[in-house]
């Protein structure tokens, strides 16, 4: 094949759209929302943080989902120090010291 060719057939690719890996796995939805929600999804296409709407609301809900799930383990963390006995606590606060401690002379910018 010629060079001319190739350079054709690889410019026809990258035009072509692309699935994300959210795109293979849709489910199709049809619904309202208010004027300013759909006004911050536009604005995510317009911006480019998304390729469309429908990517555009995947990314705020998995944002949500990120944030719930956050929440959840910040609860679970606290329900588990608070449950502790006050040696656990006290064994729990030593190594947290020395953690402290030892992290100080770490330089994370030189570390590979």
């Amino acid at each position: 094949m010629s060079s001319r060719a190739e350079t054709m057939q690889r410019a026809a690719r990258d035009e072509t759209p692309r699935l994300s890996t959210r795109g293979r796995n849709r489910t199709k939805l049809s619904t309202t929302v208010a004027a300013e929600n759909f006004n911050f999804l536009e604005t995510m296409v317009s911006t480019g943080r998304s390729d469309s709407i429908a990517e555009a609301v995947d990314l705020a809900i998995a944002r949500l989902r990120q944030m719930e799930n956050r929440s959840r383990l910040e609860r679970a963390t606290a329900d588990y120090f608070d449950g502790l006995s006050p040696k656990a606590q006290a064994e729990e606060q030593a190594l947290a010291r020395q953690l402290y401690l030892s992290a100080g002379s770490v330089d994370f910018d030189l570390e590979p």
